[in-house]
């Protein structure tokens, strides 16, 4: 598998053209439309201009208009689609149908009517409850709350802190006038209501009396008749209110059956935001328009039979190596490799002029996650969920769930290695129902018993990925004429290596010919020189014997570190076997079965999403540092066509 090759396309067709070219372009799903290199401002292009956006701005207001309708439906009349409901289908001629367009943009603003008469129904009511609850303290008096006095008597509402006790205000009014009464009226949690009534001549004397204790007057003239008739008439007004609030909630439940309706308008808005996106990129005169971007090499025949439709001149062109930060990347991989996508997108896509590393991958990135779960039961679980979300659920981008599958087949592989199957579940189980039974899983070694085996096997399966890498280095490097830097980068250290081990055999084996070990001196001797003069050639003086002194430090820590970092595949694999047992024995304490099943699939559970989680960032940190830090060369342009993308349904090619 590989980087798929682009190509750069320039076109230019007539302005009369341009809406009915972009339309069946976006069907093609092939080009990716990008930003000519020309500085408008310029006076020498004066002539050309970017095309209007009004049409982008007429799109997006009609996108925002159906999500918010979805969101409201979501609200009021949630759906019922099930969690793995597959999105409907449709045929582009079905999408773009402007009937059916314009039919889902009446739903969405009857939808968003309907909420906002909602709304200012629930102001209404929330300002008619304010209201209410003001009068309600002065509903036990049967004064009409306009009365203002008469020309010898006043009439004062007032408040007090309600911490106050009205017989304290009531016996100071009294000792300041005799020509006064209180009438004690309702209170809240934080004022204490009541009526004054005095002679005009006392009224001084009895503001004057009551202002020790934190007096307040109350004015009341906006309102007609007693507090008790007002609260009735805001009875009845909020009861209107709620009737037409539940007339509108009920209308809004009611196009609770244009929801497919509108996600597929919503799919269309969306088609038409990305093709004005796209519009807004080319270049216009009066009579034509330029159209520059990049198509993938193998889809040029595909484009020339479309273009053979319309009236326009285009040509496509190799981009040159001062091109290729540009260039957008795609990736062609199998039904396997594809599934290594998820990392690579999250890590950053390869240089155009790089290595594809997803086929590089994805046997080591498959084969650690499986050593890491290493259980039958728990390899199964990720098969059958992964199985039903892609058979059900049909995800449009299954990258995610297809390298679940694959890591579920490999965690059952090596748990029917280890004899793991909800780590030993089924031994202890039959241990309670038979005590004499000595029942024990076939495998091949198991976590327990084969540390130190496991442990080699990890450090020889990172010094394959390491080599691996520095492989994959030595053969881009020579293919890109730079086969020097790759003899003393990593040549150098295989001559080392492989000299090292020879020596070692012939010191640590017995009956291992001793030229083996001259062999192995003489080329640890080359590959140190090949060092000496590949690392130290840009040094001057001194700075060869320290250049060279660390390149060895660097090399030789840089390898063990490296290599020594595999070894948490055994310790994480260990350690899911342990938690498992753990609980398993702790169910089987009980003696109880039921209660032996319930504490082990509880712990099962819980040492599954967290061998889940250790297994995917480790061996992912693994994949990007011990092994892309060899030869990845990152930093691509992701491929973005202009193609149809929908969220909500499925497009089904028509056959032409």
């Amino acid at each position: 598998m590989a980087i798929v090759k682009m190509k750069r396309l320039r076109l230019l067709g007539l302005r009369a053209d341009r809406e009915q070219l972009l339309r069946p372009l976006q069907s093609l799903g092939c080009v990716e439309i990008s930003e000519p290199a020309i500085d408008l401002s310029g006076p020498e292009w004066s002539a050309l201009a970017k095309p209007e956006g009004s049409g982008l701005a007429k799109a997006k207001e009609q996108s925002q208009q159906l999500e918010s309708a979805l969101e409201i439906l979501a609200k009021y009349a949630p759906s019922r689609d099930g969690l793995l409901s597959a999105r409907p289908t449709l045929t582009e001629k079905q999408l773009f149908d402007d009937s059916v367009y314009a039919s889902g943009l009446s739903a969405a603003w009857q939808i968003t009517d309907a909420e906002r008469a909602l709304a200012v129904c629930q102001a209404e009511q929330a300002k008619l409850q304010t209201q209410k609850a003001s009068l309600e303290p002065w509903s036990p008096l049967d004064v009409p709350l306009e009365t203002e006095g008469s020309a010898t008597a006043a009439i004062l509402f007032g408040a007090v802190p309600s911490k106050v006790e009205f017989s304290a205000v009531e016996g100071a009014v009294g000792q300041a006038t005799e020509l006064a009464q209180l009438f004690p009226a309702g209170s809240d949690q934080d004022l204490r209501y009541f009526l004054l009534v005095c002679h005009n001549s006392a009224l001084s004397d009895c503001t004057e009396a009551m202002r020790p204790f934190g007096f307040s007057r109350v004015t009341l003239r906006s309102w007609k008749g007693t507090a008790a008739d007002n609260i009735r008439l805001l009875d009845n007004q909020i009861a209107a209110q709620e009737r037409q609030m539940a007339e509108h909630k009920q209308h809004i439940v009611s196009m609770g059956g244009k929801r497919d309706l509108l996600r597929q308008c919503a799919d269309r808005a969306a088609q038409e935001i990305s093709r004005e996106e796209n519009k807004a990129r080319l270049i216009d005169t009066e009579e034509a328009f330029l159209l520059e971007g990049w198509l993938p090499a193998d889809k040029e025949s595909a484009l020339s039979k479309l273009l053979g439709g319309f009236t326009c001149a285009w040509e496509t062109a190799e981009p040159a190596p001062e091109e290729y930060p540009e260039v957008p990347v795609k990736l062609k991989n199998n039904l396997i490799t594809r599934s290594m996508n998820t990392i690579t997108e999250m890590y950053s896509l390869p240089a155009y002029d790089g290595i594809d590393p997803n086929p590089l991958m994805a046997p080591f990135f498959i084969l650690f996650f499986g050593m890491i779960m290493a259980d039958m039961g728990y390899g199964l679980l990720m098969i059958i969920a992964s199985a039903v979300v892609l058979m059900k659920k049909k995800p449009k981008n299954p990258n995610f769930m297809e390298m679940v599958l694959w890591c579920g087949i490999s965690t059952v592989l090596w748990g029917a290695a280890s004899g793991g199957f909800f780590g030993d579940m089924i031994p202890q189980l039959i241990s309670m129902i038979n005590p004499e039974s000595t029942f024990e899983m076939p495998s091949l070694f198991t976590a327990l018993d084969n540390i130190v085996e496991i442990m080699i096997g990890s450090l020889v399966l990172g010094v394959i990925q390491v080599f691996t890498g520095m492989a994959i280095s030595v053969w881009k490097k020579t293919k890109d004429g730079e086969f020097i830097d790759a003899l003393f980068n990593e040549i150098s250290w295989w001559i080392i290596l492989a000299g090292l081990a020879m020596f070692l055999c012939t010191m640590m084996l017995a009956g291992v010919p001793a030229v083996l070990g001259t062999v192995g001196k003489v080329m640890l001797a080359a590959g140190f020189l090949m060092l000496a003069v590949g690392g130290t050639r840009e040094a001057k003086g001194f700075g060869k014997f320290t250049s060279f002194i660390g390149i060895i430090y660097n090399g030789v820590t840089g390898f063990f570190s490296d290599i020594l970092s595999y070894i948490r595949l055994m310790a994480l694999m260990v350690s899911g076997s342990v938690i498992a047992s753990v609980f398993n024995t702790l169910g089987a304490t009980t003696g109880v079965v039921p209660v032996f099943f319930i504490i082990s699939l509880l712990g099962n559970v819980l040492n599954m999403a967290l061998s889940l989680l250790g297994a995917y960032v480790h061996d992912l940190r693994l994949q990007c540092l011990e092994f892309f830090g060899r030869f990845y060369q990152e930093g691509g342009k992701p491929y973005q066509p202009l193609n149809i993308d929908t969220q909500y349904v499925d497009i089904i090619k028509e056959e032409n």
